[in-house]
């Protein structure tokens, strides 16, 4: 049974899509494009950073001050989220486990910072960390083996739990089982042809592996 949990954020803890739907929308009419994105479209932008996101938005590379626009618009429009089903619950009930929880998700840490802030303000958490521009993003774990070096904890006596691919990549670079949320933004059938993961469907579920 798993002592510790690491989490993804988007598709995971909050459903976000809606927001990052916005923030793009915006984004590329700002910069003069005629472009409407469904969710489904945007959907397959998520999970690898929020430059990633804008890179498949605009279909070109792009200047930093497009950047600074997509992210200013991007905080704006995440406080439309909500947690999932159970989450709150759940995380709860981890809590008061005493089990160690910790966020490592690609969304820009300045932002993941409010956002949690907002909506999971009464869930402690070990540790909640964005994308750092001076690692690389998932599924990289240079800087998830750094904070659970600093916790004394070992990646094989935790569990991940994410949405897509990204995260079973993620977990396996860590040497961690993985659970898949099937609510989620990832491709099943692109997950399906991974090894060493688990799917559930309900958020509930995670106490069974703890």
């Amino acid at each position: 049974m798993a002592k510790f949990v690491v989490f993804d954020l988007d598709g995971t803890l909050i459903d976000t899509l809606k927001g990052l739907t916005l923030a793009t929308n915006k984004t590329v009419h700002e910069l003069g494009l005629n472009i409407n994105y469904k969710e489904e479209e945007v959907k397959t932008f998520i999970g690898r950073g929020a430059k990633n996101l804008l890179r498949q938005a605009l279909k070109r590379e792009f200047k930093d001050e497009e950047f600074s626009l997509f992210l200013n618009n991007y905080e704006k429009t995440q406080y439309v989220s909500e947690p999932y089903k159970n989450v709150k619950a759940t995380l709860k009930e981890l809590n008061s486990r005493g089990v160690p929880l910790i966020i490592y998700s690609n969304k820009p840490n300045n932002i993941i910072q409010k956002l949690v802030k907002a909506l999971l303000s009464d869930i402690e958490f070990l540790c909640v960390q964005g994308q750092d521009l001076a690692y690389p993003p998932k599924p990289d774990v240079t800087l998830l083996n750094k904070i659970l070096n600093k916790y004394d904890l070992l990646s094989t006596n935790g569990i991940y739990v994410g949405d897509s691919i990204v995260d079973i990549l993620t977990a396996n670079n860590a040497s961690m089982p993985c659970l898949i949320l099937t609510y989620g933004y990832g491709d099943k059938e692109e997950m399906d042809k991974t090894q060493n993961k688990a799917y559930i469907d309900d958020f509930k579920e995670i106490l069974n592996y703890l």
